[in-house]
């Protein structure tokens, strides 16, 4: 099987696709060196991919301020004037961040990042104050470098 795989440069592109992303995959360093990933719905906003984590275990073992990725992947539909009159078997679109995992500490980030996920999830435009109340620690990947792919294999 050959692959074609093309560079997006388009930033508007870029973060149009990650803002209407459902979920991905976190990938942080743990405190012994090691890392984890894990599957997570985020917001992304001002040029970081916000995320809530509720495990306990998970948040004493990850290592603030240290490197990170977060990757979307999707598989798009194949479009004849991509793939030079070859048959496709399949197209996937992802896009990885790199950056520095922080946790988000100022008040009016973290209820405006919980306002952009109720609106984002649940189709909400405003939940009253005592219903913003949200479960986890608010983390993000202050980004460094975004990086996107148009992959398509035949």
């Amino acid at each position: 099987m050959n692959k074609k795989i093309k560079v997006i440069r388009d930033l508007s592109l870029v973060e149009k696709e990650l803002s209407s992303a459902q979920g991905g995959v976190v990938s942080v360093t743990l405190q012994k060196d090691s890392f984890a990933q894990f599957a997570t719905i985020f917001v992304y906003q001002n040029k970081n991919v916000f995320f809530y984590i509720d495990n306990e275990e998970l948040l004493r073992t990850i290592k603030l301020d240290s490197p990170a990725k977060f990757t979307i992947l999707s598989d798009k539909n194949v479009s004849k004037d991509l793939v030079e009159k070859k048959d496709p078997l399949y197209r996937l679109f992802s896009i990885v961040v790199t950056g520095i995992v922080r946790e988000a500490e100022e008040k009016k980030t973290i209820k405006d990042i919980a306002q952009s996920f109720i609106e984002k999830y649940s189709g909400k435009l405003l939940l009253p104050e005592k219903e913003t109340q949200t479960k986890g620690k608010l983390l993000f990947v202050d980004s460094e470098e975004l990086l996107a792919y148009d992959e398509t294999g035949f």
